[in-house]
């Protein structure tokens, strides 16, 4: 039985069963949807992989608490014996599957675990029993592999390409998840109360240690706990709340009253009016004893603020928006005993979701601005009406994810008067890569002489770049230009047979006159056609004879294969592309060559990212569109006179080293928490350990 104060603790919605069967709903058809971007899988095969991840979700949502023999494992020696040899072996691939999955998913998975532990009531959940894990994932697949009855190899090379797919895409799927349970109210559930055995090592897996294993914010309060107690002991229980752990009911009637009189005496924040914003509202000022528990709590959400305040990226007046907030946002501290320890309540999500409505907004915004009027008035209204009833608070997130879609849609409307312009470079992109991927077929080889490899790259690639754009990737015309090169490189290799030279005799003039008709197509100087028609005339002479005009060694030599192949990217080049009003931004990889397949983005349709044009200072626009080939981002912004468009390989970059950020997936409570965290004794200590 789970004592009062863990069931408090996790919280559980009374709407469980309903929020489940949601989430089972969402799960299946985001995974399906994942499946048949990543392969073509017949129809039959998805719905097995579908049947199978809801069983595997049915199965962890209703299962009761399992011994330690049962946490065993499901590999058991009784069921090893069972197996024939390749069938082992694609249990154990699909192991492996699992585990690389669920390393490479993180923080994401992490914090999707603790809203089911919350969701089910179940603190002794262990962390491989995530309904909606990688595990999930694996089951899934090992039906499709059934369905399809695929030989051992084509099975593990169709897992191989998966596990490509599963591990870039995965994330943005929990992430996706992690927000549809925010939105229904689930929070995570403290590690703290927690009683899986493999807590730990799941918590490390995820690269969360410490005191970031559990919400920032509460760790922040347990932190200031300890530094207000004789010797740095806690005087309560992390489940315990500030409410419940006052020294007396006056003194919470008198901290209420407290905060009435300074909402009366602190400015109104009005659409088109700035007011001075005021200081974080700490204990001191309230009049608490030092190292009261309650005084822990005001302090910590006066540091949040003063991070917030802090932000370099928050506007002026929606910092001002926020800063009104602070004595609703106490109330709601004074009121709940779990404000610090769930994520998803009302208070800390009005903060998150108006800092979201703000996302693009330029840092030197006035308050006139119309999004700035919206997002003050909606923290005027929760200043004159929140009293004790969250409610209110709901209402007003309600209205701001209102905002936050308005705004969505305004930028997906600038983005679509682009999109015909985005398409035809596009079109110029796929048939660059089909024409350079022709060549590139034929120019590595190391038989072909240099002087055709140079024309080659140099002129009978535009040629069929041209084609492609004029007729297409299934023309005649097509066919034909790209099947004289394939004629083009036999005509000069040795003929010693007397039947391939009656051959090549016969096929030369039509061979030659294609080759001039395209030349002329794509206007090759004079100089260049007369000395490539030399060349080929002394290399198929040599050829006739049996002989070779170039000297193996010659065509293989390091310097000259060197000289053959495509050059590597340069620096990322900014330009612009103008169309009657329109100006698009494109900042591309100029000369970029890819050896292989493109790797789609694992940013999203839908994403805020913040990122850099060259030297410029940071922008941040809504990704509208991406490219299927390339990969390429479509931005616009509501605020924007312009449109960009991204080369992926730049955003990503920019991601890594730390000069680009999704802004959109950001909480602004957690990371201001995250960062008043790391300002306490306790976490300086840790550094200098």
């Amino acid at each position: 039985m789970l004592s009062n104060a863990t069931k408090e603790s996790l919280q559980t919605p009374d709407d469980a069963w309903e929020i489940l069967r949601d989430c089972r709903a969402w799960f299946l058809k985001q995974a399906v949807q994942l499946l048949r971007e990543a392969e073509p899988v017949p129809d039959d095969a998805v719905a097995a992989f579908a049947q199978a991840l809801g069983a595997y979700f049915d199965e962890k949502t209703t299962a009761e608490r399992r011994t330690s023999f049962d946490q065993l494992g499901d590999l058991t020696a009784s069921k090893i014996s069972l197996l024939g040899e390749s069938d082992l072996e694609l249990d154990i691939r699909l192991g492996q599957f699992s585990a690389l999955l669920t390393e490479s998913n993180g923080k994401a998975l992490w914090r999707v675990y603790l809203r089911f532990v919350t969701l089910l009531g179940r603190p002794d959940l262990s962390p491989t029993d995530n309904p909606v894990g990688p595990k999930a994932i694996a089951k899934g697949l090992a039906a499709l592999t059934a369905v399809l009855a695929e030989n051992p190899d084509t099975a593990r090379q169709r897992l191989d390409r998966l596990e490509d797919v599963f591990a870039e895409f995965l994330p943005a799927l929990y992430a996706g998840f992690n927000d549809f349970l925010i939105a229904r109210k689930v929070s995570a559930a403290q590690p703290t109360i927690v009683t899986a055995s493999d807590i730990a090592s799941a918590a490390q897996a995820g690269g969360v240690t410490g005191a970031l294993a559990m919400d920032p914010a509460a760790a922040l309060q347990h932190s200031l706990i300890g530094q207000g107690q004789p010797g740095g002991g806690n005087a309560v229980s992390m489940g315990a709340g500030v409410a419940a752990s006052l020294l007396t009911q006056a003194m919470f009637g008198r901290l209420l009253a407290r905060l009435d009189d300074l909402e009366r005496a602190a400015p109104a924040v009005t659409g088109g009016v700035e007011t001075t914003m005021t200081r974080p509202l700490d204990s001191i000022q309230l009049g608490l004893p030092a190292g009261a528990p309650e005084a822990a709590a005001i302090d910590a959400l006066a540091m949040i603020f003063e991070a917030i305040f802090a932000s370099p990226t928050l506007p002026d007046p929606i910092k001002t928006a926020l800063s009104s907030l602070q004595i609703p946002t106490l109330r709601a501290v004074m009121l709940d005993r779990n404000f610090f320890t769930a994520d998803a309540h009302p208070a800390r999500q009005l903060l998150d979701k108006m800092a979201r409505a703000a996302v693009g907004l330029p840092v030197d915004v006035t308050s006139k601005h119309p999004l700035c009027t919206v997002i003050q008035q909606i923290a005027s209204r929760v200043r004159a009406e929140f009293i004790n009833d969250t409610q209110v608070l709901s209402h007003y997130v309600g209205e701001l994810d209102k905002l936050i879609a308005r705004r969505d849609n305004a930028a997906g409307q600038s983005a679509a008067g682009y999109r015909p312009l985005v398409q035809r470079l596009e079109q110029g992109d796929q048939a660059e890569q089909a024409s350079r991927r022709v060549i590139d077929t034929f120019c590595l080889r190391v038989d072909v002489p240099p002087a055709i490899s140079r024309f080659l790259r140099d002129h009978w690639q535009r040629l069929l770049r041209q084609v492609w754009l004029e007729s297409g990737e299934e023309s005649a015309a097509w066919q034909d230009n790209k099947g004289v090169v394939d004629q083009l490189l036999w005509s000069v290799q040795p003929k010693v047979d007397i039947e391939e030279r009656k051959q090549l005799a016969r096929e030369l003039p039509q061979m030659l006159k294609t080759i001039t008709a395209g030349m002329q197509h794509v206007s090759v100087p004079d100089a260049a056609r007369a000395e490539f028609l030399d060349a080929c005339f002394a290399l198929q002479t040599a050829a006739m004879r049996g002989a070779h005009s170039e000297s193996p060694a010659a065509a293989t030599n390091p310097s000259v294969l060197a000289a053959t192949r495509p050059t590597p990217a340069s620096a990322p080049a900014l330009s612009e592309l103008r169309s009657g009003v329109q100006r698009l931004r494109i900042y591309d990889v100029a000369g970029a060559w890819n050896g292989g397949r493109q790797r789609q983005s694992a940013l999203g349709i839908g994403d805020w990212l913040s990122f850099r044009l060259a030297d410029e200072p940071p922008v941040c626009g809504r990704i509208c569109h991406v490219a299927k080939g390339s990969g390429k981002l479509l931005l616009a912004n509501p605020d924007w006179d312009f449109a960009v468009l991204l080369h992926p390989a730049i955003a990503e970059g920019q991601l890594r080293d730390g000069r680009a950020s999704i802004s959109s997936g950001v909480s602004l409570f957690n990371a201001a928490a995250e960062q008043a965290l790391r300002r306490t004794p306790q976490a300086a200590e840790v550094r200098q350990s």
